[in-house]
């Protein structure tokens, strides 16, 4: 008997669930995480989509997560929620996103492929030291070089077979491509 309350209880729980909207929340800077936190501490149902990043910090190869979308988290509520009204006196939070004064919501299949997409935990492509790579434009465009190392955020050494012999040249890592 216990184990059938059991099952209603949770078929109720998933059917609020589905019934919520989800909105979109403008966070202050650089404070979604905050954000995040103190709108679950009320209760809300948050998903803020990260994606992992490779960055050199001081020379050094960092990998993080960041917001893939910076000042935007997503909530999940019922439009007569307490939470909604709650939003804007939270820490982090700006407001709701609205248009011509109506709460923008965002359909429930967008947020399930942002979970879908944002689980996967392949980095931004980053060169590796003897790769092959093609240059995407200059002087040089679809030439094949071998990435030697990075110079910076943006820059990368590279050698390039030119007359026989391997030249090494400073490029952004915009213009290269892995083949």
């Amino acid at each position: 008997m216990a184990s059938l309350e059991k099952i209603m209880l949770t078929s109720a729980t998933i059917t609020e669930q589905y019934s919520k909207d989800w909105y979109v929340v403008l966070t202050k800077s650089k404070q979604e995480l905050r954000a995040q936190d103190n709108l679950e501490r009320q209760g809300g149902v948050v998903f803020v989509p990260m994606f992992t990043k490779e960055r050199i910090t001081r020379g050094k190869r960092v990998v993080r997560q960041e917001p893939l979308f910076p000042g935007y988290l997503f909530l999940q509520a019922d439009a007569q929620s307490e939470l909604l009204s709650k939003v804007r006196s939270t820490f982090g939070v700006r407001q709701l996103l609205s248009f011509a004064g109506q709460v923008i919501t965002v359909d429930k299949r967008i947020i399930e492929d942002l979970r879908q997409r944002s689980n996967s935990e392949t980095p931004v492509q980053q060169f590796s030291a003897g790769q092959t790579v093609t240059l995407n434009s200059g002087p040089f465009q679809h030439y094949q070089a071998i990435f030697k190392e990075l110079d910076g955020n943006e820059r990368g050494i590279i050698l390039l077979g030119l007359l026989g012999q391997q030249n090494e040249l400073l490029i952004n890592l915009a213009d290269l491509q892995a083949t």
